[in-house]
């Protein structure tokens, strides 16, 4: 049973025809409690009549939230009189009380006495009532308990619900709810994922689409504006026939990186990944991994090519693809490092133009730390102060590793490393000595790690690390405090087609990377940009006189990119690094010069020609040359073959492959 109150304390002049007049006629009653029909009162409107006379307001009491009259007991008044109440109150449909079932008093011939029996109310309180006809329900809900000789007894539930189908003739919804009480991810070792606790929501109009919850946010906006993550919060669309658009406000649930790594013969994993930073403390966000081998886009599953562990951020190949040393691996994934709490915008807008022959697009979105939020840690003013003064220099923001250990209640002090004192190359320095129960052991030390051949110490095991030298390990005896960043992009792509066939498109990409959002220092270098200017001649028929050439197209392109910019995903293709003998570590501006050639001279051969330049800096220039021959006719042969030359320059020595 459902029940509905509804008070207003103050009324101030309002039409007149959102009002009514209702009048109630209650009996006395023992109980002096006298209920009205309305759930809306308009407060002091209100008149009661007894036995022909308007009472004071002294002479009852009225609650206008529970629609409730109760009668002085100084009044005079007999249980055989009636009260006459008449006032205002707002023009609503909303019922007093809803239900589906009453209990009732029947008299039963064959018992001889008054029973009491349930009634339906058929049609006051249904599903259909609130979701309408039109809507398809299912949905299952868990109630269950664990406990055990060795733990407490805990409540497990789980909530499962799914709806689609049409709210009107015009809006449509879909919604998958599921809640259960577990924090773990779901298993990466199976092609399709199913997540344990997700919120989705779609509600769709021929024009708009407003989607809540959990979701996956894919947009391709030019060759700079790709963005692929896994939200939570609010997407909206608007759709029209020349233009639409995409909004989006939700919190980030991971940052976005790509791993490259060589694989070893006879090793199929696990292979571990690392953050931006070499963190190797961090949890894969669960189905945002895109994992390839050799340029090639593999499935995830015990039964494909892959399985992740999502937690401890490992990944294992099947024997359905062996890896080798000459295995190209480049994985790219989002991940959480539990630091701060993230957040995301981001909105473009695309139209066209002149049927189709001019499309404009619009792109910005901006991602980043919140550094009032942190997550699994505090900051101390001491640590504010660090990285206030550190600027955009993460090696500036740490704290000492080393802790004197405080002394117990006997005096002692309990660590578990013993400080010593050396001279390395005329240069005093300390390190320290791994040994537990040592009378001179009195610090506690918290070993980094940061990168092979950066560090000190290497790891012996858990907690037990050991000196080796100065840059002979991946150790160092600090802790790097937590930088909170932010990064704003944006782009625009014009693309026209201007005569039939001729494709002609310019991109400009702009780049705010703020890296530590506690100092005002190196602002100077947080701006970046980048330009793309392509030019495609799709395959037309040419010939001299009455001699046919077959088809000829060909294609043009320039591309440059400052070092300073920073775009929220990868640029270009997987083996583009590959392609050119170039690295991803090489941050130098970056100019691309492509010219494509594409023959078919007759229809059962094609020839694909490219040369490609690309200059980092005074660090590299590579000339590409690349031919690619296709001979084929449909159920009688099939043949390829591919000349790929690269040559490439560095400053410090030059290669050819």
């Amino acid at each position: 049973m459902l029940f509905f109150f509804a008070g207003i304390r103050t009324v101030r002049a309002q039409n007149l025809e959102n009002f009514i007049t209702v009048t109630d006629s209650i009996p006395i009653n023992l109980d002096n409690a006298y209920h009205l029909s309305s759930i809306s009162i308009i407060p002091f409107t209100e008149h009661i009549k007894l036995r022909g006379k308007i009472l004071d307001r002294n002479q009852y009491s009225i609650s206008y939230g529970n629609a409730l009259i109760s009668l002085s007991d100084t009044l005079a008044y007999s249980i055989f009189d009636t009260l006459f109440v008449s006032y205002k109150a707002l023009k609503i449909r909303l019922k007093k009380e809803y239900r589906r079932r009453s209990l009732v008093i029947k008299y039963d011939a064959e018992a001889g006495d008054s029973i009491k029996i349930v009634k339906s109310e058929g049609g006051l309180l249904s599903s259909e009532s609130i979701f309408g006809s039109n809507i398809q329900k299912s949905g299952t809900l868990v109630r269950g308990f664990t406990v055990g000789t060795n733990r407490d007894l805990t409540v497990n539930s789980g909530l499962r619900l799914q709806i689609s189908g049409k709210l009107s003739r015009d809006i449509e919804i879909v919604a998958a709810l599921t809640d259960e009480n577990s924090p773990i991810q779901p298993e990466g070792n199976t092609e399709r994922l199913e997540e344990l606790d997700k919120v989705y929501i779609e509600v769709r109009h021929p024009n708009a689409v407003g989607t809540f919850g959990d979701y996956d946010l894919t947009e391709r906006i030019g060759e700079f504006g790709r963005l692929d993550r896994k939200l939570q919060g609010l997407k909206g669309e608007f759709i029209f026939p020349n233009i639409n658009g995409t909004a989006a406000v939700a919190g980030s649930r991971g940052k976005f990186n790509t791993n490259q790594i060589m694989g070893e013969d006879g090793v199929q994993g696990p292979y571990r990944l690392s953050g931006i930073n070499n963190e190797r403390n961090i949890i894969i966000i669960a189905g945002s991994e895109r994992v390839y081998v050799d340029g090639e886009e593999m499935k995830r599953g015990e039964n494909n090519q892959y399985t992740i562990e999502y937690s401890n951020a490992e990944i294992t190949f099947t024997p359905n693809k062996l890896i080798t040393s000459a295995s190209r691996i480049t994985i790219d994934f989002e991940y959480t490092d539990r630091q701060y709490q993230r957040n995301f915008f981001g909105s473009n807008i695309k139209s066209n133009f002149f049927d189709n022959k001019l499309n404009i697009k619009i792109a910005y979105a901006q991602e980043g730390d919140d550094p009032d939020n942190p997550i699994d840690f505090i900051l101390s003013d001491e640590e504010k102060q660090i990285l206030e003064q550190a600027g955009d220099d993460r090696e500036k923001a740490v704290r000492s590793g080393v802790v004197l250990v405080s002394p117990d209640s006997t005096g002692r002090r309990i660590g578990t490393y013993i400080q010593k004192d050396t001279v390395i190359n005329g240069d005093s320095m300390r390190y320290y000595i791994y040994s537990p129960g040592d009378s001179n052991a009195v610090y506690n030390v918290s070993f980094t790690f940061v990168g092979d051949g950066k560090g000190d110490y290497t790891k012996e095991s858990l907690g037990n690390y050991q000196f080796v030298g100065i840059d002979q390990g991946s150790y160092l005896p600090i802790v790097y405090i937590p930088t909170p960043q932010l990064v704003q992009f944006g782009n625009i792509v014009l693309e026209a087609e201007p005569w039939e066939d001729v494709l002609f498109s310019l991109e400009f990409a702009g780049s705010a990377w703020d890296k530590n959002r506690f100092s005002d220092l190196d602002k100077n270098d947080d701006y970046g940009h980048a330009r793309n200017l392509t030019l495609t001649v799709k395959p037309k028929p040419v010939g001299i006189g009455n001699l046919s050439l077959g088809k000829i197209g060909f294609s043009l392109r320039e591309r440059f990119i400052q070092d300073r910019f920073k775009s929220l995903d990868r640029i270009g293709d997987i083996e583009f690094n590959r392609q050119y003998n170039t690295s991803a570590d090489l941050k130098e501006n970056e100019e691309l010069r492509e010219f494509g050639l594409d023959l078919i001279p007759v229809e059962e051969i094609t020839i694909n020609s490219k040369y490609g330049y690309l200059k980092k800096g005074d660090q590299l220039k590579s000339n590409r040359f690349y031919n690619k021959t296709n001979l084929f006719k449909e159920n009688e042969y099939s043949a390829s073959n591919i000349i790929d030359y690269v040559s490439t320059k560095r400053a410090t020595n030059n290669t050819d492959w």
